[in-house]
């Protein structure tokens, strides 16, 4: 189990499915190597589909 360096919930790795990648978490995931970040998977899949979202709509947090 990890926990989530944004919202301090725990999360197992392991169990983020292939198929359930949406366009959201992939454009989070571009985020975030852009920015810098060493591991992006220090975040659950909820806080990164969220950030996708966020820049998919245009608004920063």
């Amino acid at each position: 189990m990890k926990t989530c360096k944004r919202c301090f919930r725990e999360f197992d790795e392991t169990d983020v499915d292939v198929v359930d990648v949406s366009p959201a978490t992939e454009l989070a995931d571009i985020f975030l190597r852009d920015i810098g970040v060493e591991d992006i998977n220090d975040l659950c899949p909820e806080c990164r589909e969220e950030l996708g979202v966020m820049n998919l709509l245009g608004f920063g947090e």
